[in-house]
């Protein structure tokens, strides 16, 4: 442990209040000790002690059980509704999502569609400890619990308040059928925590805003550091060396770098000079970090701004690490710029460094980056991208980023993280897709930024071009004792080309490496330029998504956008989506016109696994046939001739209503209207 005096001590995280006592007569980590302890980042670079694990529960399709041998299961994509087992309690049917030993803490909770009721049955209780509804909890609307610790981030919800139990937590909820992905940090052995009662939630909010301001606060950090070694933000001049160094600093040891900002300008535009440009770090004479600037602070594709705990880029695009970086002897730091010189005139350079001196009890981990592009990567067959493949000693895995580029609409992220750490025979991690990994839900190019994780940058239409995405994994580091092996599926919807370039920050005692080859040459991660396809307009179409709706009889409605469907395209990329209604149902929809007369009716709908088979009626009377709208992947029917009809107005009416569901489909009922065109008869 390292002795300063910015570093929470030991002691007082694992004091607790005699109030507070429970049964067992041992030293036990109060709530607000745990906490204190979580906040501090100084523990990312100890060495795991017996007993630290970091598991994962989710609701990933149970047939990957079978094993990579057999392909088509270990990247089966049912990834929803699945859980450990389904209980009755007290005549209601619970699903248990997570049954964990103690002494641990849930570090996480994400669903892409939380419904229902959670409960928390905490060391062998027969009642729950807590219950509490699973959207307002992920949403941040239970009371203490607002931005950042629980929130919707682009269409994902999540909660990441250390939850903390002793002996055993037993996690149900009474509704089935959605996505989840719940992180369990153990303890290591000998330690003992004070199992978590709701009403900390009001005694201990004191503690609660001091986390997340502590979360919150990665942005504001230079101006928050103070003492002698406090940063300051300079800008000078460079040109690169003999080496192409433009930036060059060492420090002698023993000490710890707390924080790091650069940022490069030149007449290059700053996405191609982050991409051109190495950060290069040297700790104890052993190379630890070599990783494109851009992609280092994780926003490679635009320099966007984001405002991670740990990580993030500053509005003027200075790039910030506030992940401790201890050395002993000590620390060589270098920016390094591959390519012609007579292209690198003008560079202007923002540096500032936050070091302090410290003696350490034990050897500190050395903080470590990698980076891993793979170019033209098929998404057929599928397969897998390594993230990190660390060997050699102990270590945490404390986040990964990820740049994708992406020839198409469609959606390219189903693909599941695995995480197998010392050698598992199955991994500890398995989730449910990319996104929900990254959290956030339903292929969702929302650009959005939080401290935990962020996707800064999306180019869009839909999911086509560069995409980035971060995740920080710092609360819920992954410890491991002798390896950790990350993979990412390449699950794309189409079969295409497309480029994976991601960024892993770990800890690892000297010795431990990646695994991952060398960064290529400046030219081979150069950023290709994409060029976004244009939005199809149906001429004299009356667009699904900006009909009134004049009646709902059952489910719910939205509009959707589809520009990140390929294959069949929809006008002006969007539709009116109808969810979760039932036979006989009836959505009335109001059709402008321009004249009274008659009209042959047209109409495009939406057809996918959970669409319904459905009727179209005028004035009670059913126009044309029952439309099926079932089919294995997502598209449409194309133009359907639904018949004639006479308009005395300037508007219409048109009822859908649900007649049944073909045997292949998910019964979920749903349909898409894309648009209605009214032709003059």
């Amino acid at each position: 442990m390292v002795r300063s005096s910015l570093v929470i001590a030991a002691a007082a995280a694992l004091s607790a209040t005699a109030a507070l006592a429970q049964d067992a007569p041992v030293a036990r980590i109060g709530f607000a000790g745990l906490l204190e302890r979580t906040a501090d980042l100084d523990r990312l670079f100890v060495a795991p002690r017996p007993g630290e694990r970091c598991v994962q529960f989710s609701s990933y399709d149970r047939r990957s059980h079978a094993g990579p041998e057999d392909a088509e299961a270990w990247y089966a994509n049912a990834d929803r509704g699945q859980y450990l087992r389904v209980e009755d309690r007290d005549g209601r049917r619970e699903y248990v999502m997570v049954d964990a030993e103690g002494p641990a803490f849930v570090a996480r909770i994400w669903s892409a569609n939380p419904s229902g009721t959670l409960r928390f049955y905490v060391d062998g209780e027969a009642e729950p400890r807590w219950t509490v509804d699973f959207a307002a909890l992920l949403s941040g609307q239970v009371e203490a619990l607002p931005e950042p610790v629980c929130g919707v981030r682009s269409r994902g919800a999540n909660c990441h308040l250390p939850i903390p139990f002793d002996r055993r937590l037993v996690l149900t909820c009474d509704t089935g059928d959605f996505y989840y992905q719940v992180n369990v940090q153990h303890l290591a052995a000998g330690e003992h925590v004070f199992s978590f009662r709701p009403e900390w939630l009001r005694e201990q909010r004191a503690a609660i805003d001091r986390w997340a301001a502590a979360l919150a606060g990665g942005p504001r950090a230079i101006e928050a550091a103070s003492g002698p070694g406090a940063p300051v933000l300079q800008t000078e001049a460079v040109a690169p060396d003999a080496d192409g160094a433009v930036w060059t600093r060492f420090l002698e040891g023993p000490g710890v770098i707390r924080g790091l900002w650069l940022g490069l300008a030149g007449p290059a535009a700053r996405p191609a000079l982050a991409r051109q440009a190495r950060l290069c770090i040297d700790v104890d004479e052993e190379a630890v970090v070599d990783v494109p600037l851009g992609d280092f602070f994780a926003s490679a594709p635009g320099l966007d701004p984001w405002a991670g705990r740990a990580l993030g880029v500053l509005p003027d695009g200075t790039g910030y690490c506030l992940f401790p970086m201890p050395f002993v002897r000590g620390i060589r730091l270098r920016v390094l710029l591959d390519g012609p010189a007579a292209e690198d005139d003008g560079l202007q350079l923002t540096t500032a460094i936050w070091n302090e001196p410290a003696t350490f009890d034990e050897a500190p981990l050395t903080f470590r980056a990698a980076w891993h592009q793979v170019r033209d990567l098929h998404t057929r067959p599928r397969g897998d991208h390594l993230v990190v493949d660390a060997r050699g000693g102990p270590g945490r895995f404390v986040g990964c980023g990820l740049v994708v580029r992406n020839p198409t609409r469609a959606w390219w992220g189903e693909g599941d993280e695995r995480i197998v750490v010392d050698g598992e025979d199955f991994p500890s991690t398995f989730g449910t897709g990319t996104e929900d990994y990254f959290g956030y839900a339903w292929c969702c190019p929302e650009p959005f930024s939080s401290p935990l994780h962020a996707q800064p940058h999306c180019d869009g239409p839909g999911n086509f071009g560069y995409t980035q995405n971060v995740r920080l994994q710092l609360h819920d580091a992954v410890p491991f004792h002798r390896s950790l092996r990350f993979d990412l599926e390449v699950w794309h919807w189409k079969d295409v080309e497309v480029d994976y370039a991601s960024t892993v920050w770990f800890y690892g005692a000297t010795g431990v490496t990646s695994g991952l080859p060398a960064v290529p040459p400046a030219a081979e991660r150069a950023l290709v330029e994409m060029v976004p396809p244009v939005a199809f307009l149906a001429e004299g179409a009356v667009e699904g998504e900006q009909m009134r709706v004049v009646e709902c009889t059952g489910g719910t409605h939205t509009t959707q956008d589809m520009s990140g469907f390929e294959g069949a395209r929809w006008s002006r990329d969007g539709q009116l989506w109808w969810m979760d209604g039932k036979v006989g149902d009836r959505l009335i929809v109001a059709v402008p016109v321009q004249r009274p007369g008659r009209y042959r009716v047209q109409a495009v709908f939406t057809t996918a696994r959970d669409y319904a088979r459905i009727r179209v009626l005028h004035d009670g009377r059913p126009l044309g046939d029952v439309i099926d709208l079932y089919s294995p992947e997502v598209s449409h029917t194309g133009v359907v001739e639904l018949g004639k009809l006479a308009v005395d107005g300037h508007a219409t009416e048109l009822a859908i209503e649900i007649a049944g569901h073909d045997e292949r489909a998910i019964p979920r009922h749903m349909v898409g209207i894309d648009y209605v065109r009214l032709v003059a008869d």
